[in-house]
């Protein structure tokens, strides 16, 4: 557990997933306050492309210059994860006197090891800038379920689905027991890894299926320090737009699967007890 020290003015939040729980709402969400900026994007994928080897395609290669013209932000990234004091100095750089609220919301941050997240929030530490922790959780039947309909829809074929795959029960499959999935989806190993870093107070733990309920947006929205707007719970970002076969027995498998997040969860969350399979 991380030394208690004086609150800065200003935060960094980490977003550490999970992928298709709420992230790009809460980022959208976060947007509508005047004390936050970003910056260029939303997702940096910084430290998965460095430290994650199934997430390596998310490594820049080094532009060139028409491309550092045309794409600011790719050059960006390849700066960030080829010298990595960079990314603290551009963070920083975003503070002023009305913006004190910055984030990299990046679902496979689920992936990262102690020593990571441990790296991360001593660099904005010595800059004297707070460190939050996010990570918002949903149903693993689901979360998986939504992401294999996401990724056929792009024809993504970069996480556990074979190439040229279309059947969407048989990525499904392909899926649920492949790596990409898991780092997407054992709640709690990184659960537990954020809670060995980060103090109680710095990390908030959400469940997409009452994320937009007006007391969990009121808790929310007291966690980053901003205004509360209930009217944003209607705005949904990112939703799957074809909709997912129904197989029990597939559910079920995936269930199994999983049994000790499950667990986890109920434990931990009870009201995933009743929100959840």
């Amino acid at each position: 557990m991380s030394v208690k020290t004086r609150k800065s003015k200003n935060t960094f939040i980490l977003g550490l997933g999970f992928q298709k729980c709420g992230t790009s709402w809460l980022y959208r969400y976060l947007q509508q306050s005047e004390k936050f900026d970003g910056g260029k994007l939303k997702e940096y994928h910084i430290w998965d492309a460095i430290d994650i080897p199934i997430l390596s395609y998310n490594i820049v290669k080094r532009p060139g210059l028409l491309r550092n013209i045309l794409d600011k932000s790719n050059y960006l990234r390849y700066r960030m994860q080829t010298d990595n004091e960079s990314y603290f100095d551009y963070f920083e750089s975003i503070f002023s006197d009305t913006v004190t609220i910055t984030a990299d919301i990046t679902p496979s941050y689920s992936g990262l090891q102690k020593s990571r997240l441990r790296s991360i929030y001593s660099g904005f530490k010595e800059r004297d800038i707070d460190c939050k922790a996010i990570v918002l959780l949903r149903d693993p039947v689901d979360r998986i379920k939504s992401a294999v309909r996401y990724n056929l829809d792009r024809e993504n074929y970069d996480e556990g689905i074979k190439i040229g795959e279309t059947d969407f029960l048989e990525a499904l499959e392909q899926y649920y027991k492949s790596e990409h999935c898991t780092i997407r989806t054992r709640y709690d190993r990184t659960i537990e890894l954020v809670r060995g870093v980060f103090d109680e107070e710095d990390i908030y733990i959400g469940i997409y299926e009452e994320m937009f309920d007006s007391d969990k947006i009121d808790n929310l929205s007291k966690f980053f320090g901003i205004q509360a707007k209930y009217d944003f719970a209607a705005v949904r970002v990112n939703k799957t737009k074809s909709a997912t076969t129904v197989n029990h027995e597939i559910e079920q498998n995936i269930k199994n699967f999983y049994s000790e997040v499950y667990e986890y969860c109920n434990e931990k969350f009870p009201s995933t007890r009743n929100l959840w399979r």
